[in-house]
């Protein structure tokens, strides 16, 4: 596996991440200046973050029939040229169409998915995936180094140091980054689209959103609980939220690996459980210190979550990685901007800024919930008889419909010969796969 292309995709991944926050700690300057009500200031906040949720699939889409050199650099230099229009902005028109551009730096995600797995060994996918999505730390570059930038340039000025920053990136990963070798013709239009109309597919997303959506949703109420709560400063209050953000982002790294050796399933499976029990604890309010603690531990589950959520992807759509990634992105992305407002609105009806985490540990429990029933029904459906042709179809096609596959236990294929099933009508299975792989997982 070449560990240069994992490089490459990382840190343009993490360059795009910081500035696809670039709003959250410039927006109130910029607000001032412009004379922006809060509402306005709000929506161009989060326009970058909807547009580039969105765009995930779309240009997952693309990077599927054109290859990662091309995309990547044209995001990258995309997003670069809006962000330095951004800074000659005088108005919320101004500023709203070039944050809708900017916003294209999110989908970054969905083509670098694509391009580590194409490059990546089955049995090292989690590890090299995870190691990429730990791109994620770009929150903390923005976090870190933005205000340093709007004290000493300007909010004007720092945009255009960002934006020219990541332009010169982007012509750096066309440079350095590389196309893995596709045999055979592109996939076409439909082939790309198939997996879109697969339940499964949805399903990730979900797991998703209770990973990935929860991980920025906590990010901005975790500022708030340290306000409001704790009477922090701005200041204390975002360092001690990127002790969170830092940790998450970094923990996709083992969390991969622990997908790869476990199976994304298990691990998955896991990850939830062990948020929960982080999370619920701050629902009731608790010392300080506790809260950071239970911050952490969060982000290290989240992390790990997010990293066992794109594990699956490769292995049941492999042609389609850049496609199915950018959905499952997506509805993340989503998450993460919905989440947020319902946790507004708890903190509202119940006056508790504690409360307003119950949202996010009742989305992480719903992902449990519907992965446990998914292993109940794959059990059930494999019950089936299957020693028919017909009866084998019926089968794969019901537990595809659903989703499901039971984990190191490959479906029963009807067109195999009776050389290729055990004595018992099992399927063998393939001596060089490891065991409890996510492609087997449900």
């Amino acid at each position: 596996m070449p560990w240069t292309i994992v490089l490459t995709n990382t840190v343009a991944f993490a360059l795009c991440f910081a500035v696809w926050v670039v709003f959250g700690p410039s927006v109130r300057i910029i607000a001032k200046e412009l004379h922006l009500t809060l509402a306005a200031a709000t929506f161009v906040k989060t326009v970058p973050i909807l547009v580039g949720s969105v765009t995930r699939v779309p240009i997952g889409m693309l990077t599927d029939r054109f290859g990662p050199r091309l995309m990547m650099p044209s995001v990258m230099a995309t997003a670069g040229a809006a962000v330095v229009y951004l800074s000659g902005a005088h108005d919320l028109a101004n500023l709203i169409g070039g944050a809708a551009v900017m916003g294209l730096c999110g989908s970054s995600f969905a083509v670098g998915v694509a391009s580590v797995s194409s490059w990546t060994p089955a049995n090292k996918k989690g590890a090299a995936l995870g190691f990429f999505g730990a791109g994620n730390v770009g929150t903390a570059i923005t976090t870190f180094c933005l205000p340093m930038l709007l004290a000493s340039l300007g909010w004007r000025g720092a945009f255009r140091t960002y934006g020219l920053t990541l332009m010169a990136a982007g012509g750096a990963y066309a440079l350095l980054g590389r196309n893995a070798p596709v045999k055979g013709l592109h996939p076409s239009l439909s082939v790309i689209l198939k997996p879109l109309a697969s339940l499964r597919t949805w399903r990730f997303g979900l797991y998703y959103v209770a990973t990935f959506g929860v991980f920025v949703a906590l990010t901005l109420t975790l500022s708030d609980i340290y306000v409001d709560a704790y009477k922090l400063s701005l200041v204390k209050a975002g360092l001690l939220s990127t002790i969170f953000t830092f940790t998450a982002s970094i923990a996709r790294i083992p969390g991969g690996g622990l997908a790869d050796r476990w199976g994304a399933r298990r691990v998955l499976q896991l990850a939830f459980g062990a948020a929960i029990l982080s999370l619920t604890p701050i629902c009731f309010g608790m010392p300080m210190a506790a809260t950071v603690v239970a911050g952490f531990l969060a982000g290290i589950a989240l992390g790990v979550g997010m990293a066992a959520v794109f594990r699956y992807i490769p292995d049941y759509f492999p042609a389609n990685v850049g496609a199915v990634g950018g959905l499952v992105g997506a509805l993340g992305g989503l998450g993460g901007f919905f989440l947020p407002q319902v946790s507004a609105l708890v903190k509202v009806q119940t006056g508790s800024v504690f409360l307003s985490v119950s949202p996010l540990v009742a989305a992480i429990a719903a992902a449990l919930i519907l992965q446990y029933f998914a292993i109940g029904w794959a059990i059930a459906a494999s019950a089936q008889p299957k020693t028919e042709s017909a009866d084998l179809g019926r089968l794969s096609d019901a537990l595809d419909l659903a989703g499901k596959g039971l984990p190191g236990e490959p479906l029963p294929d009807p067109s195999r010969t009776k050389q290729d099933q055990t004595a018992d009508g099992s399927t063998k299975r393939n001596p060089g796969a490891s065991r409890d792989k996510g492609e087997k997982d449900v």
